[in-house]
């Protein structure tokens, strides 16, 4: 009988967000968002354990008041490094990384993102992508593209059109993918990637996820329909505040 493999959902927060300053504690329907999102990461059917990596005493005393685990790190560079600093002290096989300011996060796309480890053994990264639907979004260079090979692994990740012809034309029959940015990963693959000096790729396009790829690390991106609504700033507070309302 194989060993069942232990899964962790690590959920980065820190208190300093350069365009939302304290936005993990923000109310939201008599809870802060980081209750919101660490609830609904505890509803996943395969996530053993949910911990919070943060920086603030302020927001690990609010996981703590709701009674949830949370663990400071300290400084970290980019979400993914502050995941690792967690990562580190515990011995969870997978972890996953999930996103601290998306308070209507979907329980069935973290499952998604972790299936494919109990699945393959093989399995090394996941993350999620999306049709996209409309020409505002693929013209978009705040939307990340992703294209993918026929059995699903990541070729490359942009924030240019992707795919897309010399004129770079929207066509809604092409197959249009937005990368949707929740992680699994094993953990050694993670540690890995924190000690991995940037790549070119990575550094031109802005985006970490081809650090992987640059190292020759796949990544299995699987299709979702789960959406949500990411908390950037106080405007996406209050459309988000009027969906709920609505």
């Amino acid at each position: 009988m194989s060993k069942k493999l232990a899964t962790v959902g690590i959920i980065p927060a820190r208190y300093a967000s350069s365009r939302f300053e304290g936005k993990a504690l923000v109310d939201i329907l008599g809870k802060p968002m980081i209750q919101h999102v660490y609830e609904r990461a505890c509803q996943s059917n395969l996530l053993d354990r949910v911990v919070v990596a943060t920086d603030d005493q302020r927001i690990s005393d609010a996981v703590s008041g709701f009674g949830g685990e949370a663990i400071l790190t300290g400084p970290a560079e980019t979400g993914t490094d502050r995941v690792a600093k967690v990562a580190e002290s515990l011995s969870d096989d997978i972890i996953a990384n999930i996103q601290g300011d998306e308070p209507l996060l979907d329980p069935k796309a973290v499952d998604q993102l972790l299936q494919p480890f109990l699945d393959d053994s093989t399995t090394q990264v996941t993350t999620l992508m999306q049709q996209i639907e409309n020409p505002d979004d693929y013209y978009d260079s705040n939307v990340v593209k992703v294209v993918v090979t026929q059995s699903g692994q990541a070729m490359y990740f942009s924030r240019s059109c992707l795919p897309g012809n010399l004129e770079q034309e929207w066509s809604a029959s092409a197959p249009n993918f937005r990368h949707v940015g929740l992680y699994a990963f094993k953990r050694s693959h993670l540690l890995d990637f924190t000690r991995w000096e940037r790549t070119p790729y990575e550094t031109s396009e802005g985006l970490e996820q081809l650090r992987f790829l640059e190292n020759g690390v796949s990544i299995r991106v699987l299709e979702t329909k789960s959406s949500s609504i990411g908390i950037d700033t106080p405007d996406d507070l209050k459309r988000l505040m009027q969906f709920l309302k609505a």
